[in-house]
Parts: structure tokens; C-alpha cells; sequence
């Protein structure tokens, strides 16, 4: 019988099994290095991509504030010359009387536009922005600067809402009141002579005190609107120069 004899291979050092575990932890490590900085761009892109649409946000912010603003100066002027008319008791200036007093109602209210705040917050992804003094500037702008101007709005909007209820209808005529405007919204003055304000002077008294009410309230609004117009512009500037935007 013929014997086969066995060739045997020559067994490795243990070199070679260290060398071939620390190839092996080397090519996972990259692997993981390389997906950890992928993640690290992708957020940073999707953080700067946050900030522009924010800027674009408080841009419009800025905007509807200086709106709100301009037409709360113009309508306290309105009711400087109403109480002024008022004290006076001249039935000639009847017709500004009702032209000014038609303006009660009416205000431009700011409009806050939070749609990136709101995903943010939504969806967690505040975090995203890690720039700590970014993050602060928008909490504070959310939470306290805009919460105010919308809190003082309500405010003056509870002031008109009573004014009306309480003392519009003792003072002026409604068939006068309805006339003056038209099927858009739009006030124009009364083509004609208005009645004599069919009220006593306790009424009339009632009626000036409201209305200085409500012009009070909207100076208040407009301190704290100009005091969010500054932070609001405060907000883009830091914006842009934390993040190198144009």
C-alpha cells in the first residue's frame, strides 16, 4: 500500500493575525469617520438652509411691524382730532367727526410670520442650529419680543371690541355709520349732512375717554413694535455674519 504523506502549511505568527485586526479596525474607523463628517456637512448645509429661510421670515416680520405702525401714527392722529372735535360741540364738523370715529374699528395688525420657527421647533431640529448665540437670539425673539407685540395686540383689540359694544351706538348714527363704506371695505366720508350726535353728555364723555383709551394702547403697541423692529434687524445682521451670508 502506497502511503501519501501530508504537506502542512506553515502556521502564521500572531504579527499577522494584530496586522490583519488593525487593517480591519483602520478601514471601520475611516468607514465611520467619513459617514460621521457626511452627517456634519449635511447638517451644517441643512442648519444655513434653516437660517436663510429664518431671514426671509423676519424679513416679512420687519415688513407687516412698519405696516402696523405707520397706520397706528396715522389713526392716533385720527383720534387727536376726534376728542379735539368733540370738545368743541360744532355741528359743521359733524361729518369729521363720523370720518374719524369710522376709523375705530379698523387696524393693520402685525402678522407673524413663524413658519421656520414653528418646524423647528416641530420637529426637533433646533438643535441643528449650534451656533449658541444664534440660538438664544431666536428663542428670545420668538418667546419674548414678538410674544409681546402679539400680547398688546390683543389688548388694544379687546379696547375696540368694547368701545364698540359699549359706546358707538350712543353716539352715532348707524344708517351713517353703514353708508360710509363700501362693498371693499374701503371708508369714505358721508355724502351729505350727518344728524346731531343723538347722545347726553354723559355719553359723549364716556365716548372721549375710550377713545383716548385706545390711542393710549396704541402707542404702547407702537413702543413695543419699534422696540421688535430693532431686535428684528439685530436678528438678520448677527444671521448673516454668523453664517457668512450675503
Amino acid at each position: 500500500m502506497e502511503v501519501h504523506a501530508h504537506t502542512h502549511t506553515s502556521r502564521k505568527k500572531w504579527t499577522h493575525y494584530l496586522w490583519e485586526f488593525l487593517m480591519l479596525f483602520l478601514a471601520v474607523f475611516c468607514g465611520f469617520l467619513a459617514e460621521n463628517q457626511r452627517e456634519h456637512m449635511i447638517e451644517h448645509q441643512r442648519e444655513k438652509e434653516y437660517i436663510s429661510s429664518l431671514i426671509k421670515d423676519v424679513e416679512l416680520d420687519i415688513a407687516s411691524l412698519k405696516l402696523s405702525l405707520g397706520v397706528r401714527k396715522r389713526y392716533i392722529n385720527y383720534y387727536d382730532s376726534l376728542v379735539f372735535l368733540l370738545k368743541q360741540n360744532d355741528k359743521n364738523t359733524l361729518n369729521d367727526i363720523y370720518y374719524y370715529a369710522r376709523f375705530l374699528g379698523r387696524m393693520d395688525e402685525f402678522k407673524y410670520h413663524d413658519r421656520t420657527i414653528q418646524q423647528l421647533k416641530s420637529s426637533g431640529s433646533l438643535r441643528l442650529i449650534r451656533n449658541k448665540k444664534v440660538a438664544d437670539s431666536i428663542v428670545i425673539y420668538d418667546n419674548e419680543v414678538i410674544k409681546e407685540v402679539l400680547n398688546q395686540q390683543e389688548r388694544e383689540n379687546n379696547v375696540r371690541l368694547d368701545i364698540y359694544y359699549t359706546s358707538i351706538g350712543k353716539v352715532l348714527d348707524g344708517y351713517v355709520w353703514n353708508e360710509m363704506v363700501d362693498d371693499k371695505g374701503i371708508i369714505s366720508r358721508y355724502k351729505g349732512d350727518p344728524p346731531p350726535l343723538a347722545t347726553t353728555p354723559g355719553d359723549i364723555n364716556e365716548f372721549v375717554i375710550k377713545v383716548i383709551y385706545i390711542k393710549t394702547s396704541y402707542r404702547l403697541t407702537n413702543k413695543t413694535i419699534e422696540t421688535a423692529i430693532t431686535v428684528a434687524e439685530g436678528l438678520i445682521a448677527l444671521f448673516k455674519k454668523e453664517y457668512h451670508l450675503q
